[in-house]
């Protein structure tokens, strides 16, 4: 009790596996965080840190193109734009009239007591004390300090009118040439010039001769100079005052802009673009052994900064959501509703699946151990040329014997894009083993031989070192003879390593996943396997008549491009299912008795039935793989058994019930399931034909086969009417040339002659289909309506 119950849950759990949708999301989740931690990041910026003479450990090639900027040559080029900018000067225009008016206000002070004593005519000149007492003001008001001599002689004068003018005069004389604070730094510019820019207005000019502004000293030489004219005929002391106070009262007009100069020698420096050189991806920068010299250090240097740091979370999310978005994507457009993943379509997924995650762990393991043997390779993979060497394209081939070359491509394309990221996401490596791939899936999809794999094996190992010598034709900027000497026998045996790789795993697949190759198929085509020779012992006439529905199969799916081995193969075992009740088959009974005449038509049609389940019994415990018994299950379909159910509603049976005559099916699902179909019934057919000439086999085959198509047995395996029109040619060919007339040879005894004619004419030999023949001969009319080939297109 308790063996049955774990049984069922088993079997609850194979057909959960086997038909759940959660199964394939499961997988899809399992290949994309396998993938993410697989392929974690483990450092999140490269490293190429070498100093000058610093031996190379390792070859390192640009990984992509990028620039070097020669910082010697921008540091020049810098300063030559920094010494062509022209400094600022800023010229105050408003000096003159701020000094001018500052003699004016402080002048007027003590003369407005002069000017008081001549409107009071009465009132005497006021006394030096009392013009003393203004002395502070007018020195504030002025901005300057003199000593009370020097006011003296102005009160001598009585703070005159003309004496301000004079001022004024050498003072404007002087300011309007320009003053600046130092001369020296200013004639520095002199080779080219500064701009004078004039506070207020903003206006700006170039000036280039420097030589004629004056310094703090020039222009209180220029006092007495300016001066003298106009002093030459007023008293001594009052002519030096003057000129003395001229001199205290000037100021620099033409002052340094260090703000508004380094602004602009900043903005001249900002237009100064980098002087950069290109590094190509490819370019040897730098080779295993060299000592690092400064130009490569300076590459290096440059690679470094543009290995931009990664979040390594953000990284991995990048990472899940590429696997996962691919696989889905591919999955929906091109796997979810292809026909030959219809049946059993979850075990191909699984197996699919399962290729991913094997052949990505090994392409982690060939990565492990390219890091151990050398640790500083790890972090330049993409400009490394060993993992040309890696057999993915085993990947692409084994999809192909099993699902077919366009799930290969498809299945190709997954696995490339995957391997790509796990070295960097190099274009190269995508490139390399998507093309490699589906071309060694498509050099083995017609011939399946396991001496076609040593040939495809060498032709892609051909392919790929041409593959290799094009990579580095488009990576390399010189091309470099030893690394492509390299590359090429790299890849070379990469594809050798592929194909032994598929002969080695071939075996293994087919036993885990039950499926069935074309290697496989012709080991059971050998008719000395144990099957075959106990049909031919014990049941040699079903083996007669297999092995000749196995050649009409054969030339049948030549003449309409389907498997000629599958057909062949599925006519040899088709009729497996007779064995152990051979004498109720009629091909099998030798002394003329038949073993139906004591049964009952329903147990008759039993019986028959049951040779299929028989039949799929022995495929299974002799492994003989799902398109053999596939060939058996469906190569009755669902036909009827027309003999016996006639012969039941001959007997009067009301309750008779047509699903009780017919065969369990399912209708043949393949072309070539249909074909066998076709064959095992035409076959026996003909077998029975009384004279078995041209034209009676010709129309026998028409009929027979519009019977099958009418009864809709041909409509689940997409088989077009032009099929069925080269189907019966190919059938006509071959059994007018088994079944051809002979020449009959005299015998001496008459008696014989009569015993052989009788027996010519007697009742026909036939398998269980051929009894409705035998039925029809004693009167009874078929109620199956039969239409003329002809109708069809056939």
């Amino acid at each position: 009790m308790r063996k049955t119950k774990n049984g069922n849950n088993l079997n609850q759990v194979k057909e959960f596996l086997s038909t759940s949708p959660y199964v394939l999301w499961m997988l899809l989740i399992i290949i994309t965080v396998f993938f993410t931690i697989t392929h974690y990041p483990e450092q999140s910026k490269t490293s190429y840190s070498y100093s000058i003479g610093d031996v190379a450990k390792r070859d390192i090639k640009a990984p992509r193109n990028f620039f070097v900027e020669d910082k010697e040559a921008t540091n020049i080029k810098k300063n030559e734009v920094k010494e062509s900018v022209k400094i600022i000067y800023d010229f105050d225009a408003g000096l003159l009239k701020k000094i001018s008016s500052n003699i004016d206000a402080a002048m007027k002070i003590p003369r407005e007591l002069f000017k008081k004593a001549d409107e009071q005519t009465l009132e005497p000149d006021p006394t030096f004390a009392i013009v003393l007492a203004t002395k502070p003001e007018f020195e504030e008001k002025l901005g300057i300090e003199i000593s009370k001599g020097a006011y003296s002689i102005f009160y001598k004068y009585q703070f005159s009118p003309d004496i301000t003018l004079k001022i004024k005069a050498i003072i404007n004389k002087v300011l309007i040439n320009g003053i600046v604070a130092n001369k020296e730094f200013l004639l520095k510019e002199a080779h080219k010039g500064i701009i004078l820019q004039t506070i207020g207005s903003r206006e700006e000019r170039t000036v280039n001769n420097l030589k004629v502004f004056y310094g703090p000293d020039q222009a209180k030489a220029m006092v007495r100079i300016e001066g003298q004219p106009l002093l030459k005929d007023i008293n001594y002391n009052l002519s030096n005052l003057i000129v003395d106070l001229c001199q205290k009262l000037l100021q620099p007009n033409i002052t340094l802009n260090k703000n508004e100069t380094e602004k602009r020698i900043r903005e001249a420096e900002t237009q100064i673009k980098p002087i950069l050189y290109k590094i190509k991806a490819g370019e040897m920068i730098l080779r295993e052994g060299e000592r690092v010299d400064k130009v490569q250090q300076v590459k290096l240097v440059a690679l470094q900064d543009q290995a931009e740091e990664k979040d390594i979370f953000i990284s991995s999310t990048g990472i899940s959501l590429i696997t996962f978005l691919s696989i889905l994507v591919v999955y929906l457009l091109f796997l979810k509703d292809h026909k030959k993943l219809q049946t059993a379509h979850n075990k191909h997924i699984l197996f699919l699946s399962l290729g991913l995650i094997l052949y990505l762990t090994f392409v982690k393991f060939s990565t492990y151990i390219a890091q151990s043997a050398n640790p500083e390779i790890m972090w330049d993979f993409s400009s490394l040329s060993f993992f040309m060497i890696i057999p993915i394209p085993a990947a692409a081939m084994l999809t192909c014997l099993f699902l077919g070359f366009d799930i290969a491509v498809f299945f190709t394309i997954i696995l490339s894009l995957l391997t790509s990221l796990a070295f960097s996401g190099s274009f190269e490596v995508f490139i390399f083993f998507f093309l490699s791939s589906i071309t060694a899936a498509y050099w083995i999809k017609e011939r399946q031989e396991r001496k076609n794999f040593i040939i495809a094996g060498f032709k892609l190992a051909a392919f790929n070192a041409i593959l290799a010598l094009s990579l580095g034709f488009y990576s390399l900027a010189q091309p470099d003879v030893p690394i492509l000497a390299k590359e090429m026998a790299l890849a070379f045996c990469g594809g050798l390593f592929s194909a032994t790789f598929t002969i080695g795993f071939t075996p293994l697949i087919e036993f885990i996943f039950d499926y069935t190759t074309d290697s496989t198929l012709l080991e059971f085509s050998n008719l000395d396997q144990p099957l075959i020779k106990k049909l031919m012992i014990e049941a040699p006439g079903t083996y007669n008549h297999s092995v000749i529905v196995a050649t009409l199969a054969e030339a049948a799916a030549s003449a309409i491009n389907a498997s000629t081995l599958k057909a062949k193969v599925m006519g040899y075992y088709h009729d497996i299912g007779k064995l152990g009740k051979t004498l109720y088959f009629i091909e099998n009974q030798a002394d003329g008795k038949n073993r139906h005449d004591k049964l009952s038509p329903s147990m008759s049609a039993l019986v028959l039935i049951g040779h299929v389940k028989k039949g799929v019994e022995l495929a299974k415990k002799h492994k003989l793989g799902k398109e053999i018994i596939e060939g058996i299950i469906q190569h009755h379909g669902t036909s009827l058994i027309k003999y016996f159910y006639q012969k039941s509603l001959k007997s009067g049976n009301a309750t008779v019930k047509e699903e009780n005559f017919r065969y369990p099916g399912p209708k043949p699902q393949t072309r070539e399931a249909g074909i066998v179909m076709l064959a095992d019934v035409v076959e026996a057919a003909v077998r029975a034909l009384d004279r078995p000439t041209p034209a009676r086999i010709q129309g026998r085959v028409k009929e027979l086969i519009n019977d099958i198509f009418a009864d809709g047995q041909l409509e689940e395996c997409e088989m077009t009417l032009k099929d069925l029109h080269q189907i019966a040619k190919s059938f006509n060919n071959i059994l007018t040339s088994i079944y051809h007339s002979r020449i009959e040879y005299p015998d001496r005894s008459p008696g014989k002659n009569q015993e052989k004619k009788k027996e010519k004419n007697g009742i026909s030999k036939d398998t269980d289909r051929q009894s409705a023949k035998k039925e029809n001969t004693n009167g009874y009319n078929l109620s199956k309506d039969k239409t003329d080939l002809k109708r069809l297109g056939l």
